[in-house]
């Protein structure tokens, strides 16, 4: 019955992480903008952002529903530790968010500005804060809030393992999307900050390009 649900979980979420990858895609925004015209622009974020919150649903309902196993439970005082791990990595989350734009992130910048909704350029490159450390914190945050829960079940496991790979692949296909958008500026910025482990420790950025970079 595990190996029922595992294959379950594992398989809804690849065809989740395809359709999430692929609708962001810019072969599919440019069929929608040759399909909607300039109506597709202003809504594909949003749009595209409820359409990734409701996918999400079912999978919290399998690992409530489907039959599972128990891995471990933290005690006292590690029980405690980890969640205040979570808790700041998902105010990292939060404020990663907030630094770079939350407006056009959620995409409600880009139904009332048609420039930014235009050229997917909302906001300048920021190069500063969490910034300095790693390229992508918030996927580095999410890598922490899989695996420091305070307890595990194998359903969860097996999801955290799929969410995990598609983190690291997401900071590839988010880079290409920064490079068509911020060019030469965010290729200084990649060989100067860490993809997603800080391992060189909070990095000075230097650009030729400073009216495109914050």
């Amino acid at each position: 019955m595990h190996g029922t649900s595992i294959v379950v979980i594992v398989g809804y979420a690849l065809i989740y992480v395809a359709l999430h990858s692929g609708l962001a895609s810019y072969a599919v925004k440019e069929w929608a903008r040759r399909r909607f015209g300039v109506l597709s622009d202003r809504w594909y974020r949003l749009i595209y952002n409820g359409i990734a919150t409701v996918l999400l649903l079912p999978l919290g309902a399998m690992l409530v529903k489907l039959p599972d196993q128990t891995l471990y439970i933290l005690t006292t005082p590690w029980y405690e530790l980890a969640w205040g791990i979570e808790g700041l990595a998902a105010l990292g989350v939060l404020y990663g968010v907030s630094i770079t734009d939350v407006w056009s992130f959620l995409g409600i910048r880009q139904v009332f500005d048609p420039e930014c909704a235009a050229t997917y350029r909302c906001a300048p490159l920021v190069v500063t804060g969490m910034y300095r450390w790693v390229r992508h914190p918030q996927y580095l945050f999410g890598l922490i809030l899989l695996w420091c829960a305070p307890s595990m079940t194998l359903n969860r496991a097996a999801l955290s393992v799929v969410f995990s790979i598609y983190l690291y692949i997401g900071t590839f296909l988010e880079e290409r999307r920064l490079v068509a958008e911020y060019g030469e500026a965010y290729r200084q910025y990649q060989r100067q900050v860490p993809r997603l482990f800080p391992w060189r420790g909070p990095v000075r950025v230097r650009s030729e390009f400073p009216e495109q970079v914050s």
